[in-house]
């Protein structure tokens, strides 16, 4: 008999972003938004610099991997939780 574990729903995700170590996170409170999101031909530079010293950086993109985020987290591109530009 094979246990297979469901896949993580909302519920189950939401408390994993609201850990104490999320309020460390050196892009809280970022008005550029749209420099997290950037287009597969832009730059991502300006996120990749905050990033850079982010002391929860590693948790942040295993984070991004773990739930299927899309965009910058921990100085890298993701789509959808697949690693696309480091």
């Amino acid at each position: 008999m094979t246990n297979t574990m469901p896949a993580p729903n909302l519920v189950d995700l939401l408390p994993l972003s609201d850990t104490p170590s999320w309020e460390q996170a050196a892009c809280k409170g970022d008005p550029n938004h749209d420099a997290w999101f950037p287009y597969p031909s832009q730059d991502f530079d300006y996120a990749r610099a905050i990033c850079a010293d982010c002391p929860i950086r590693a948790q942040c993109a295993e984070f991004a991997a773990a739930t299927g985020q899309s965009g910058v987290w921990g100085g890298h591109e993701f789509d959808r939780g697949k690693l696309i530009r480091a």
